[in-house]
């Protein structure tokens, strides 16, 4: 591989990186809502807040709020960066996520070479990479998938050129990096234990100095957040998220008020409850890996490569992290892991992972043509194409059922921008001054129709009302996807004496969306 054939290689991934991104229109889910909005807040000068509040976790006074003390604050700076030089829109927004996406071909043969590949295996791990499956939509919108697979993907990287010759400054370069996907994602801080293991590993005459280099370049990096946060909230890291240890089932996240998240509570529940979680947990995780992470077919291909090369240092620092991500999202945090959380990290996995899938194909013909006293070159060329073919059916076929719809004509990514934008539009029309909404999505709500919000909480119509009052709610847009507790108000959208209906909206898929305007003081 030369040099010419790394720039080929980013060009060619950047063609259907590009043409796909075209599709992708409007941020399209909460996270990635989440992040456009507050990126706009930052290219428009007015800092790190949000103007919602979609989680109760820290007590939040009141709008706006300080952005960030829960998710993390890179994937909207790095939004920010063009809009701030060419206007605030998605299509600016979305522009360096399609750049880095196009590099993670670049990584994938990276990866591929790291472990012995050869030239054409590392062309079809590139190959793997440009046509990820399941992951294509997301590496393409305001989200943290593509920059934490680039630079976890990187951070291991740096980690092995590191174990080859243990400098401080490479093992200051990983470290960055590590700091860089710490503020990608919380978890990122997990990519230090590798790091840490090679620094065990470079003697004892050399270990202060190099882990004074991975402890000084991690720092640089995130010290400035740290300040930040030590300001605002007396600890270096937000310690809010920590609540979502004692989460009993997903939708305890929006529980108000959050303080009745508690170890005592999770306690309380017993082991049953707990190894429910971790049951539940365990086979989603496991059945991203497979499914998600390994396209179902590619997996086999993958833990064949991994079990063949498994002395190999680039093996072992990906399992590791591997191990770590599953033990971490399937025995703390079950509910958030099962939810998207081992789905979001994993990321950082794909490069290697796509290298071992082309380095795998290679080793069950090789097994295979044994076997079956198939003629190997024949039998290489007709596998090998087939399994890209399929794996590029499969990509097109998952990334067009997730953007455009199952009958082409309504696009499916964008059906909830949509839907919130005609939200925004009939309050408008019926209070010029809307005041603060109680909504599913405040977010993606804030995104389609620029109105502050906050999140119904989790609960019955007292823990609405107790969010009514303190934030001064004027309208509940209720929707059929609500807290079950609010079972009765959606069936009976009239019968609450401090709600009155006023309007109704269609969502997407035709269920009716109530818009409530608070008319009394009065609780439920």
């Amino acid at each position: 591989m030369r040099r010419r054939d790394w720039i080929v290689l980013y060009l060619l991934g950047l063609i259907p990186m590009t043409l796909a991104a075209s599709l992708v229109s409007v941020p399209g889910y909460m996270d990635a809502e989440y992040y456009f909005t507050t990126a706009v807040e930052l290219a428009e000068g007015r800092g790190f807040q949000e103007p919602y509040l979609w989680n109760y976790l820290d007590d939040p006074e009141g709008l706006p709020h300080p952005s960030h003390l829960y998710w993390m604050p890179l994937t909207s700076l790095i939004a920010a960066l063009p809009m701030k030089l060419a206007g605030t829109g998605f299509r600016q927004a979305q522009l360096p996520f399609v750049l880095m996406a196009a590099g993670l071909p670049l990584l994938a043969g990276a990866w591929a070479r790291r472990l012995g590949a050869s030239r054409g295996q590392t062309l079809r791990a590139a190959f793997l990479a440009t046509f990820p499956g399941f992951y294509l939509a997301f590496f393409l919108t305001t989200e943290t998938f593509t920059p934490f697979a680039f630079l976890g993907s990187i951070a291991l990287l740096l980690a092995l050129r590191a174990q080859d010759a243990p400098t401080p400054s490479r093992l200051a370069a990983a470290g960055a990096l590590v700091g860089l996907a710490h503020l990608t994602r919380a978890d990122g801080i997990l990519l230090l234990v590798p790091l840490l293991l090679v620094v065990a590993g470079v003697g004892r005459e050399r270990i202060l100095s190099s882990l004074g280099g991975l402890v000084l370049g991690y720092a640089a990096v995130m010290l400035p957040w740290a300040v930040r946060n030590l300001a605002l909230t007396g600890a270096p890291l937000p310690t809010a998220g920590s609540r979502t240890l004692w989460l009993l089932a997903y939708d305890d996240l929006f529980t108000y008020p959050a303080d009745r998240l508690s170890m005592g509570r999770w306690l309380a529940a017993g082991p049953q409850a707990w190894s429910r979680a971790w049951l539940m947990a365990l086979r989603s995780n496991f059945s991203t890996l497979l499914a998600v992470n390994g396209l179902v077919f590619l997996a086999p291909l993958m833990a064949m490569a991994a079990w063949r090369r498994r002395s190999h240092h680039a093996t072992r620092l990906t399992m590791l992290y591997l191990a770590l991500l599953l033990i971490v999202m399937t025995m703390f945090f079950p509910y958030p892991g099962a939810r998207g959380g081992f789905f979001h990290s994993g990321a950082a996995l794909m490069p290697a992972l796509w290298a071992l899938a082309a380095l795998g194909l290679d080793d069950a013909i090789h097994w295979a043509a044994k076997q079956r006293g198939w003629r190997l070159p024949q039998a290489a060329r007709v596998l090998q194409a087939g399994a890209l073919a399929l794996t590029l059916i499969l990509t097109v076929g998952l990334f067009w059922s997730k953007v455009v719809g199952h009958d082409g004509m309504r696009p499916a990514w964008t059906a909830s921008f949509r839907t919130y934008r005609e939200v925004g539009e009939r309050l408008r029309a019926l209070a010029p001054q809307v005041g603060i909404v109680a909504i599913n999505n405040p977010p993606g709500f804030y995104a389609a129709a620029s109105i502050g919000a906050v999140v119904i909480p989790q609960g019955g119509q007292e823990a609405l009302h107790s969010v009514v009052q303190r934030y001064g709610v004027r309208w509940v847009v209720l929707e059929r996807n609500h807290p079950q507790g609010l079972d009765g108000l959606y069936q009976d959208p009239q019968g609450t004496p401090w709600l009155t209906l006023v309007a109704q909206v269609e969502a997407a898929d035709g269920a009716p969306i109530y818009l409530l305007r608070v008319t009394s003081e009065a609780g439920p």
